[in-house]
Order: C-alpha cells, then structure tokens, then sequence
C-alpha cells in the first residue's frame, strides 16, 4: 500500500490547513476519532482527535500561544505517524501500537488557540468583525507574527485556575492590566472558552493520567508545581530529559510561576503534567527547524503517552 503523507510540514499551520488535515486523516484512517469540545471566541472549531480505547489515558495540548503554532504541526505529524505504525504493524521504540492503543488512550488537542493562531501567521484577515480592537490591544501594529493571546487579548496559558490572584498581583506590579498580545491572564480563571473548552473536557475523564502542553522554545521542561510534585511525575520528567537532552527547569520569572496549563492539572488532580518547550531560538521558530525538532520529541511523546 502506497501512503502520501496528508500533514504538510513544508508550510506553516493555520486553522484552515489543521481542519484540512484532520479530515484527510479520517479519511485515511477509520480508527482516528475526530470530535470539537468547544468554539473559540470567534467561533473555530476547538478540536479533538482520540486514538485508542483503553482506561489508560493521557493528553496532548498544542498552541496556546499563537506565535508557537510549529507545536500544532508537531502534534498532528505524531498523530499521522502513531496512524501509519498502526496500519503497517511498524513498532516505534519497541512498542506495537496497535496493541498499545487496546489498552490505553491518547487525547490529543493540536490547537487550542485558533484565532491567535491564524493572526499570527495570516494577520488581520477580511472580515474579522474584531479588527479595530485588534490592532489596539498590538500597540498600533497590523504586524501580528508575534502575537501570543487570543483573540480577546488574553494569554491562554495564564489563564488557570493555579494561584490565579498571585498571577494577578504580579501582573499589576509589570503593569499589566489589560488585554494585550501577551502575559495578561484574563479576567478570572477560565474566562475564556478556549481555556473553559478544555479544563471541562479534561473534568469529564478522570482516568486521564498524564497531561503534556508543547510550547517553544528552550528546549526545557517544567514538571512540577510549587512543592507539589505527583506521583511518577519526577520519573517520568527525568525519561524526558534522558530522551531529548532537554533540561529539567523550574520558571524563573515569577509571572510565569501561575496561571498555567499543566500547573492547573497538577494542583487540581496531583496528576504529573508537564511543560515542554521545544526548540531553541527566538519564537516564532522558523519552519526549517521542525524536522529537527519532531526528530527530539518523538520519542518523548510515545513514551508519555504510553507510560
């Protein structure tokens, strides 16, 4: 059987190139379930994509950040290539996927923030009925290449019910107190549907047992909150860094301390979850670096999802 690859690694990943990949893979592959778990605030789709159907179960969140969209390309290229292994009986790492995917599940959400993602790489597109605002909340700019929030200015991965008022204090004394291209946490936690999307959705499955947010860059991972370190959570940071050379980190900058993905996971479900930041350089990473980096990760994604 002859296979073209339907995930474009040559060119950036939009909204409308994601949706065009995930019904490809469905139509290639009938054991890929594709589902939307919410709307984002201009109404694109907050996708799904489930492989396997055992008790066991972890989950994969790319794009918080618009500007780090290379993250959602390498999560649908894991996708298509866990897809592959499967149809062609190939192992990876030693482990049939196949049977691999009979006991455990893995959730993977290739792009949380769609609207940011699609400012960041094709700018103010016509018709955004939010365009004014948009450009306000840039300083002036129509340049959007290194926008981070949504679309209602507010940074997603700051966004999480983890010691939300000390975000807020912090964000006051760096001047931060409105929405902006980047750092200001929103309202409250959960404000916005992106995030609220996804926290209900992980609610809804309390078998899941691992939660994994790809960001760039740095080449480092974050796998603890605070003094709260969950069971298997130290081993299974430590299999990541042996696997990608990338080093185990704890924020350094106290705003970057709360507010965040996996630190919501971890306080709320002491459960490991885990940052990590792919690639080295200045965001937002360069195309030519993604064979480069999927190469690193691969193997640290599969571990994951299978441990």
């Amino acid at each position: 059987m002859r296979y073209k690859n339907v995930v474009d690694i040559t060119r950036p990943i939009d909204y409308y190139c994601l949706e065009d990949c995930i019904n490809g893979l469905c139509d290639n592959f009938d054991f890929l379930q594709s589902s939307v778990i919410g709307k984002s605030y201009l109404g694109k789709n907050i996708n799904l994509l489930k492989l396997g159907s055992g008790e066991r179960k972890s989950i994969f969140i790319g794009a918080h950040h618009a500007m780090e969209w290379i993250t959602s390309l390498l999560l649908m290229r894991f996708v298509e290539t866990i897809c592959k292994s499967v149809v062609f009986g190939e192992r990876m790492y030693g482990y049939d996927i196949g049977h691999i995917l009979t006991a455990r599940t893995i959730y993977i959400v290739p792009m949380l923030n769609p609207d940011g993602v699609n400012l960041a790489i094709n700018g103010l597109e016509d018709g955004n009925p939010i365009s004014t605002r948009l450009v306000q909340m840039n300083n002036g700019s129509p340049d959007f290449s290194r926008w981070q929030a949504n679309a209602r200015g507010v940074d997603l991965n700051h966004n999480y019910d983890a010691d939300f008022d000390l975000l807020r204090e912090l964000e006051i004394k760096s001047g931060i107190t409105e929405p902006c291209a980047t750092r200001y946490g929103g309202a409250y936690p959960e404000s916005e549907p992106e995030t609220s999307a996804l926290t209900s959705f992980v609610r809804s499955q309390p078998d899941i047992g691992v939660l994994t947010a790809l960001h760039t860059q740095g080449e480092e991972i974050y796998w603890r909150y605070g003094d709260i370190v969950p069971p298997r959570a130290r081993v299974l940071a430590q299999l990541i860094e042996r696997i990608t050379g990338y080093k185990l980190e704890y924020p350094n900058e106290a705003i970057a301390s709360y507010g965040g993905c996996k630190d919501w996971f971890i306080s709320e479900f002491n459960k490991p979850g885990f940052t990590i930041e792919c690639g080295k350089g200045e965001n937002p990473l360069p195309l030519s670096d993604f064979t480069q980096i999927y190469t690193t990760v691969e193997e640290a994604l599969i571990s994951l999802a299978v441990n």
